[in-house]
């Protein structure tokens, strides 16, 4: 059974490898993120996520950094010049950028193993009041020599279509800007780059894929959105050579994740390499988003793994 211990007035969860090698833990009050996962590596253990200063504040709703997940929106939102709006069935709704699941408690439904733990979201009258829908979110982890695996399953418990968007969003730690920042490689092998708006709330177009391997620090990649397909690999590369991948590995006919988000602050010693499975806006475009018939599920296997 995974280790539970408290931490600054918080339960935490440790996943432990079987090897010893690698740890992550987990907060699951705190939008079951991933605070912190330490693998081996030629330098010893190394820490792979990064926390915003703000991360302990209990008061905070921000993304605090880490490994959070993002239900049922990824990205911003806007509708007629409201943001974070959105309309259904002739109603408004109001939902934050990139949805409650990363500010919402997660339930621990079951820690069978050391290296393996299953949390779960579901709907509550809070949720139905941003998103009308009956669902069950579970996200089964495991942790391996160097990796973090990730079982998802969506299911739609109501009776009507359920539209949703979900994914991952990293923040991987980095050398602070000045100081190796930018000798950090992202290597996205994209099909297209797809054209923000001004807000970054809706695609306006589509171009071709942006140069890689590219430094994180180029302006030109950060807040850009591009589509790949399926069984693709996306790479994180050091300085020293250490390098974290990326992909989704299920059997669907399709990827689930064909969307990757590419952030960071130039500040800021953090890089974000975001598997979506939507893009912004897709409750008021439509476009972009996922469907799940009443009573069904979809699932998918994510994996992050690291090369010394």
């Amino acid at each position: 059974m995974a280790i539970r211990n408290q931490e600054k007035n918080r339960t935490v969860w440790t996943l432990l490898s079987k090897d010893g090698g690698s740890q992550v833990r987990f907060i699951p009050e705190w939008g079951g993120v991933a605070f912190s996962m330490t693998v081996s590596s030629s330098a010893g253990p190394r820490e792979l996520f990064y926390q915003h200063d703000y991360f302990w504040d209990p008061e905070s709703v921000r993304i605090r950094g880490s490994w959070p997940y993002l239900f049922p929106v990824c990205g911003r939102m806007v509708r007629n010049g409201q943001e974070e709006t959105y309309l259904l069935d002739g109603r408004i709704y109001r939902l934050p950028t990139h949805g409650f699941s990363p500010r919402m408690p997660w339930e621990v439904l079951d820690s069978p193993d050391a290296d393996r733990i299953v949390l779960r979201l579901i709907d509550t009258p809070k949720t139905r009041e941003q998103y009308p829908f009956s669902f069950e979110v579970r996200l089964e982890y495991r942790v391996e020599a160097g990796a973090l695996i990730c079982h998802q399953t969506v299911t739609n418990s109501g009776d009507r279509p359920l539209p949703y968007c979900c994914g991952f969003h990293p923040y991987f730690r980095t050398p602070a800007p000045g100081c190796g920042k930018e000798n950090v490689l992202v290597d996205i092998p994209a099909r297209r780059r797809l054209l923000y708006n001004d807000k970054l709330t809706d695609i306006t177009g589509d171009a071709p894929p942006s140069p890689m391997p590219s430094s994180i620090t180029n302006p030109e990649i950060n807040e850009t959105l591009s589509q790949i397909e399926s069984a693709t690999v996306c790479r994180l590369i050091y300085p020293d050579g250490f390098t974290i991948h990326l992909a989704e590995e299920s059997s669907n006919p399709e990827p689930l994740f064909r969307y990757v988000q590419l952030y960071t602050m130039p500040e800021k010693p953090f890089f974000c390499i975001e598997h979506w499975t939507g893009h912004p806006n897709a409750l008021n475009t439509v476009d972009g988003m996922r469907w799940i018939a009443a009573g069904a599920q979809e699932t998918a296997l994510f994996r992050m793994w690291t090369t010394p």
